[in-house]
Order: C-alpha cells, then structure tokens, then sequence
C-alpha cells in the first residue's frame, strides 16, 4: 500500500540520493587535503571550498531559506561517504547539519536574518551550557568561554550553549550569535579528529536578543512544526547526533577498503605457517568480524535514522522508551565502529601505526570521535536500562 505522502516525497528522495552521490563525489577531494588538514588543525581551505560549492553544509538548512532540508537518513548517508576520505570533513558536514536543524527553530525573522544574504552559511555550536548569562531588557548578556566548538573557524553563526532563569528555574537551551562577534582561542590538540579545528569561543558582555533563544524543551516540545508549519519535526537530539555517527561508520568502512586491497595485493606474511598474510585463518576471521561488525553499526544506524524521519515527517515525538533505544542504537553502531578498526590493526600490524599511515589516523580519528558525550555506550546503556526496567529518570529534555 502506498503511503498518502509518498508521491510528495519522491522529489524529496531524488534529491537526497543526489547529495549521497555528491558526497561520494567530493571524497576523494577532501582526502587529497586530509594531511594539510591535520598539520593546521582546522579544516583546509580547498576541502571547505569542495564542501561548500557541493552544498554540503546545508544539508539541513530549511529548503524555504535555499538548503536542502535533508532527513536524518540522508545526513547519515553523507557523512559516511565523505569520511572515507577525511573523517574531519565528515564531522563538519554533520556538525553543520544539526546547527541548521537547531536554527530552523527559530523565528522567521531570525531564520532569514541568517541565511536571507548567505544561503550557504555554515553553522556549529557547543550545546553543553558554559559561560555566564545575565538577564537584560530585550534580552541576555553572555561572557565566558565555550569550548569544543567544531567548524568555528568557518562558520557565520555560532549556536552557544547556556542555562537561563525562567520565571525563577534554570532553563537550558542555545542562543544564536555571529561568529563575527567572538573571539576564537587555539586549544584543539588532539590525538584524532585534529582538523575539526573545534577551537574555544570566548565572549564578553555579548548581546543576545530574545528571539536568538530556543530551549531545548521548546525544541523537543516541537516548537519548529509550530512556527514553520509543513516542515519535518526535529527529533532532538536524535536527528542532531546521529549523523556523527555516519561519520564513524565511514570511517571504518575506509580502514576496511584499505586492509583487504592489501591483504589481496599479496602482502607477505611474518608468520612462519603462511606466505601471504591473506592465507592465514586467523587474519581472515578479523577481516570477517570487521566486516561484519561495520554492518552492523551500519544497519544500527540506518534503522535509527529511518525511524527519526518517519517520526519527523509526522510531526511526532517517539516515546520514551523508543528514544532511549534509538539512542543506544547509535551509541552501539559507534562501539562497533570502533572495534571494527582495533580488529583490522590487529591484522595490519605495527607498520600502520607510523605516522604516514592513513590506518593510524583512522584509530585516532575513531577513538576520538567514538568518545563523544553524546555518543557514550555507558550513559546510553544505563539509560536504556533504566527505562526497559521502569526506574526513574531525572528531568530532562535531552533524552
């Protein structure tokens, strides 16, 4: 049976696969720019060129204010694709998303504030609430510093993570600034994820009008179906983070490209018993779990996706328990990611940790990646734990 929507959504859908072949398109570009990328720490110029002209980092802007308004599905599918060459490019394109999703929440006025004059903008953030936040007439005053801000080095907007006083409770949620207005420190030096350039934004006695503030029970309340009427209902913070995890899974699906071609190139064995490394029963059980570990991951969060966009299109919430497991979904894909990679260095060896090996950043960029707050197993697990088990949860409106 078809669906009622579903002839409606076939544009939708063609445009969305053009994007995953775009994005299949622009990988190689990145990649051709992942070492200048690490050695600056910040993404390079002709990879966030490459990105921009693709219209990449609009993959979640409202299709109304000229982006693509893609689902959650789509953005999962790009990121994948795009970190198979640089994973740093990757999360950007996955940061930018959510940052769109997060500001298509806003008021019109504010929505074509942002992108009336700049279609192609770039967003980021830091959702974690930092700084400190004074109440002043027609709006708030922030001062402080707001640390991992990934993209900040390119974006217009910067979404700031802050606790406001709401009729005497505290209330989180995120307040739109331009990034023209904050200072940018240098304090990204990581082992992996190195040119996500996710530097610290300092303010001080910033201005913030009212109508820049969204909480984030407004956001999960559906705030954004009520003010823009026909456009998908953000599931937060689901429809946000898993495109991240997109980013992991292409990141081990590259590492396993890389070990089979050289595995079935003949690579020759240390071991006394085989030749060839790929004779070796061993090495091939790894390169079977790996593989199958990145289907895994990859059927985890395609199906989390799929179900985040379902909900979205019908302008619905999925309860409780369903969000909790769709969370443990990407929590779980990530893991696997993770440990697809451990198992392919297993079978690599100690060459791939020279630092001229692309499987040595691969380890650093999903270890890090993997790490994540919004992607932790152990939180996610207790989490689903506690809701399969009927215990109660603390208040919150970012489960």
């Amino acid at each position: 049976m078809t669906h009622p929507n579903s002839r409606d959504r076939l544009p939708q859908r063609a445009a969305e696969a053009q994007l995953i072949h775009m994005a299949r398109f622009v990988a190689p570009a990145v990649a051709a720019h992942v070492e200048q990328t690490e050695q600056q720490r910040t993404l390079a110029e002709p990879s966030a060129k490459a990105l921009r002209e693709a219209g990449l980092f609009t993959l979640g802007t409202p299709r109304r204010h000229g982006g693509h308004g893609a689902g959650v599905r789509t953005a999962v599918d790009v990121c994948a694709e795009l970190a198979a060459g640089c994973a740093s490019s990757s999360w950007l394109v996955g940061i930018a998303y959510g940052a769109a999703l997060f500001a298509s929440q806003l008021p019109d006025a504010v929505r074509t504030e942002i992108w009336a004059s700049d279609p192609d903008a770039l967003l980021c953030g830091a959702a974690n609430p930092s700084g400190t936040v004074t109440a002043v007439p027609g709006g708030l005053e922030l001062g402080g510093r707001w640390p991992w801000i990934s993209g900040i080095d390119h974006a217009a907007w910067v979404l700031l993570g802050i606790v406001r006083e709401d009729r005497g409770r505290p209330e989180r949620g995120l307040a739109l600034v331009p990034a023209s207005e904050l200072a940018v420190a240098d304090t990204w030096h990581m082992a992996g994820m190195r040119g996500t350039g996710s530097r610290t934004a300092t303010a001080e006695q910033l201005f913030v009008p009212d109508e820049r503030f969204v909480s984030f029970a407004e956001i999960a309340e559906g705030i954004g179906v009520r003010r823009h009427p026909g456009e998908a209902r953000v599931v937060f913070p689901l429809s946000i983070n898993l495109p991240l995890v997109g980013t992991g899974v292409g990141i081990a699906r590259g590492a396993l490209e890389l070990v089979v071609r050289d595995l079935a190139g003949g690579k020759r064995s240390i071991s006394p018993l085989h030749t060839h490394t790929a004779d070796a029963a061993p090495h091939q059980l790894n390169i079977a779990q790996a593989a199958t570990l990145i289907d895994s991951a990859r059927l985890h969060v395609r199906r989390a996706a799929d179900e985040i966009d379902e909900a979205a299109r019908e302008g619905r919430r999925p309860d409780l328990e369903t969000r909790a497991r769709l969370r443990m979904d990407g929590s779980h894909a990530m893991r696997c990611a993770r440990d697809a990679v451990s198992l392919l260095l297993d079978t690599a060896g100690a060459s791939s940790f020279s630092d001229d090996s692309a499987l040595q950043r691969a380890w650093r960029d999903i270890g890090t990646a993997s790490r994540h707050a919004a992607l932790s197993v152990e939180t996610s697990r207790e989490l689903y734990g506690r809701v399969l088990l009927g215990r109660p949860l603390p208040h919150t409106d970012v489960v």
